[in-house]
This record gives structure tokens, sequence and C-alpha cells, in this order.
């Protein structure tokens, strides 16, 4: 499992580079992010979802703080440009 801590970014950069290194994911793995913007959170797990790749979910750890999980169930690997 791969865990990135996104809090301090501005929106939509959280997002964007949690679905990046989703990307980067073989099938079966996993990938976490701490994130502090619920926009940012729920766009990152939305991207995931509407890929038809994976699947993710956000949950609320406290005010202000959203923890975003992803696993990749499908496809092939997607593009691994850095950001």
């Amino acid at each position: 499992m791969k865990s990135l801590d996104l809090r301090g970014l501005d929106c939509p950069e959280p997002a964007i580079y949690f679905y990046r290194e989703f990307g980067k994911l073989d099938v079966g793995e996993t990938l976490e992010a701490l994130m502090d913007s619920e926009a940012c959170a729920y766009t990152a797990a939305e991207l995931v979802n509407r890929s038809g790749l994976g699947a993710a979910s956000v949950l609320e750890l406290k005010k202000g703080l959203y923890r975003v999980s992803a696993v990749r169930l499908s496809g092939p690997r997607a593009f691994r440009r850095p950001l």
C-alpha cells in the first residue's frame, strides 16, 4: 500500500496528484492519501470511480481532514509521467 500526504496543497492539485499516482498501481494494489480539502477528496475518489479501473472511498477522520482510499481493480497501467 502506498500512502501520500497531500495536505496543504491548493485544489485541484491533490486530486490530480492522487489520480496520477493511482495510474501507476498494479491490479490489487491500494493507495491512500490524507487531504485537508473536502472538495478535492471527493473529486479524487470520483476520478478513480469513473475511470472504471478501481474503487475509491472518502473517510472524514476529523473536521477538515479526509482519507481517500483506492484499490486498482483492472486495466493496464496508466501513464507514468511525473508531475
